[in-house]
């Protein structure tokens, strides 16, 4: 039986301007609601229950982080740049959950930036809080592989086709892994050679 995810197991990350997917620097929590509206029938007998259709369904994402100007493989806080500047556009965004039994679920989703704050007191470390509107439907992604590392490797797919968002293992993820190109034809992401034995599970975007 698989063990229930950790905290590094269940990431939000987000897409920068230049492309990068990396969860938040220093985030503390993060929160995704749906909901879904109904509309009530008009009753045709006189009973005590109501009745209802599906309507449409929304959700939001918020969190909360230390603030960290500068952080590699991180959103830091000029993530929220844009936004200070009324500048923002629609990004894309992820939820990946993994296990430390290579049990995955990879969500792919369209949002924007709604709510902002900074708080800061005295003797305490400053902190910011975020809510993220969604925009248009939550969908699977289906692109993902598994492999055994072997010689310090596993294989990739062709950057030109596909984008490596995130690799998992040992029930963590991490967004610091690049597909590399060492020949013609060839695509491999290089975890080294502690890894060997280990199966990997890598995340990709169709492009």
């Amino acid at each position: 039986m698989a063990n229930v995810l950790k905290s590094e197991g269940l990431v939000l990350a987000a897409t920068y301007t230049d492309g990068s997917v990396y969860p938040f620097a220093c985030a503390k929590n993060s929160t995704l609601n749906i909901s879904r509206d109904f509309l009530e029938l008009a009753p045709k007998t006189n009973t005590y229950y109501r009745e209802y259709v599906q309507g449409r369904m929304t959700y939001t994402l918020s969190g909360s982080g230390l603030i960290k100007l500068q952080q590699p493989y991180m959103q830091p806080h000029y993530f929220f740049d844009e936004f200070i500047r009324s500048e923002d556009t629609k990004f894309k965004a992820y939820l990946d959950m993994l296990d430390d039994s290579n049990n995955y679920k990879v969500y792919k989703f369209d949002c924007w930036i709604s709510e902002y704050s900074l708080e800061s007191s005295a003797s305490s470390t400053p902190s910011y809080n975020f809510t993220l509107q969604g925009n248009g439907p939550i969908e699977l992604i289906n692109v993902v592989d598994q492999y055994v590392v072997s010689s310090g490797k596993i294989t990739g797919r062709d950057t030109a086709a596909f984008k490596l968002t995130a690799v998992g293992y040992n029930g963590k993820w991490y967004f610091n892994y690049t597909v590399a190109n060492p020949s013609a034809g060839v695509w491999e992401i290089n975890l080294g050679t502690a890894l060997n034995g280990t199966t990997v599970t890598a995340s990709y975007l169709a492009l």
